[in-house]
């Protein structure tokens, strides 16, 4: 055990002598293929990536990047009415205001190996990837009743939270870009990269705009003042295909 650890100090303080190179950036994501034809959804979010030389001198880089993104986003007033029947009989009427909010987004975590063309303002890249992207739709309906009685008490105005599909998806590519010197450890960084991706069941903003809230609770046990966010469902048929995406991204990048 001391030898795994006094080997593994010597390769952290190795690469840490060698020049570091992270970057941030906006991106942009755009299914392709089986993915495109199923949604004209675009991706937009944030990426995060840290790389260390693979060997002093040698312009190959070994690093892994975070990316979030969120493909579809809204939100809509709905007033949901629910006739509450007893023995065939309507006994009363329930208005119900609220408000739902859908979000669909990707996660996604890869490993790359990347070549630098070293040359002094413009430098060129290739990379290849391999990894996760973590696909979900996320559903947040919001009490809009006055008395807020639909709502959890511990969370504010808050009826239901839920991750209502997700999937995991491994995910491998390759890409590229341009990294523009702007200062002495300052760079530009555009980049393209392109994945392939597992079959995987999701939703998309179209769906999401027609989702609809009903009222499940059970009339013969029904009392006004007891009914609650647990009385309310929502659902809406996945759509499935291959999650193949072209990430575009535009950054800076910083040589530590």
């Amino acid at each position: 055990m001391k030898k795994l650890i006094t080997s593994l100090s010597i390769i952290l303080i190795s690469f840490s002598s060698y020049t570091q190179m992270g970057s941030l950036s906006l991106t942009f994501g755009l299914p392709q293929n089986e993915f495109r034809e199923n949604t004209d959804a675009t991706g937009f979010g944030g990426d995060l990536s840290l790389a260390f030389p693979f060997q002093k001198g040698v312009p190959i880089y070994l690093g892994g990047d975070i990316n979030y993104m969120v493909y579809g986003l809204n939100s809509q007033d709905h007033d949901l009415t629910a006739e509450i029947v007893a023995n065939g009989q309507v006994i009363d009427e329930l208005i119900i205001p609220l408000t739902v909010t859908n979000t669909n987004s990707i996660f996604g975590t890869h490993l790359f190996m990347r070549a630098v063309a070293p040359f002094e303002l413009i430098q060129p890249y290739a990379e290849g990837l391999i990894g996760f992207r973590y696909i979900s739709t996320n559903t947040k309906i919001i009490d809009r009743s006055d008395d807020r009685r639909w709502a959890d008490d511990d969370d504010s105005d808050v009826i239901s939270r839920k991750t209502v599909l997700d999937d995991w998806i491994f995910s491998y590519g390759y890409g590229g870009g341009f990294l523009i010197k702007v200062g002495p450890s300052v760079f530009v960084d555009l980049r393209a990269d392109f994945f392939k991706g597992q079959r995987a069941q999701y939703y998309d903003g179209d769906d999401t705009e027609s989702w609809t809230v009903e009222f499940n609770g059970d009339p013969n046990n029904y009392d006004r003042d007891t009914v609650t966010g647990d009385d309310l469902s929502y659902e809406n048929q996945p759509r499935e295909s291959t999650t193949d995406l072209l990430v575009l991204k535009f950054g800076v990048a910083f040589k530590i």
